[in-house]
């Protein structure tokens, strides 16, 4: 099933067969957890909404009509996944003091540079809280999932210069969140 494209694999889920489930959930999974991760900054709620997400995917396979990317309508149902449950608990209470996933290093990088790459991860975590949840979903599948702002615009449910404004407004405040500390923020924007 590897070979086949989401369409395609979307079309045997459609028809009743769940086969292709497991080959949809290995392209998606860890891009739709990144993505719950980054948004609520909850491992827990991020492993959630992950498995939330593909049993919506299963149970409203049909809605699924082929006119957008497959990952468009799956960071879709996340990002509606995230927003209820931002709104149904206490964020403040909730806020993690999790680090950013981020690949080890390679070998040829001193500890210096390693230590420096965590602490900018940090840095970049904690200015993401200071967005709203609109910028935070803007900037996060924007510039972490490289989605485009027209496919933005469909996940949020609003225009595409509704989103370049939510990306703008977030860039602005996370460089003044980053720069304001250390003179070294402008490589952290650099690295997302």
């Amino acid at each position: 099933m590897k070979h086949l494209s989401d369409q395609e694999l979307m079309r045997i889920v459609q028809a009743g067969d769940f086969s292709p489930a497991s080959e949809i959930y290995d392209r998606y999974s860890s891009r739709i957890y990144n993505f719950a991760y980054r948004f609520l900054k909850n491992s827990e709620a991020a492993e959630d909404a992950t498995q939330e997400v593909f049993v919506k995917m299963l149970k409203h396979a049909n809605q699924f009509h082929g006119d957008a990317k497959l990952s468009t309508w799956l960071f879709s149902i996340t990002a509606n996944w995230c927003r209820d449950y931002l709104r149904k608990s206490d964020n403040k209470a909730k806020e993690a003091e999790d680090v950013l996933v981020t690949l080890p290093a390679p070998a040829e990088y001193s500890p210096e540079r390693t230590l420096e790459q965590r602490e900018n991860a940090k840095r970049i975590q904690k200015a993401l809280t200071a967005l709203t949840p609109e910028q935070r979903e803007a900037i996060l599948l924007s510039r972490y999932q490289g989605l485009s702002y027209a496919e933005i615009a469909q996940i949020s449910g609003c225009s595409e210069g509704a989103v370049k404004t939510r990306v703008f407004r977030a860039m602005e405040t996370l460089k003044k969140a980053l720069t304001g500390k250390e003179r070294g923020g402008d490589r952290c924007l650099t690295a997302m």
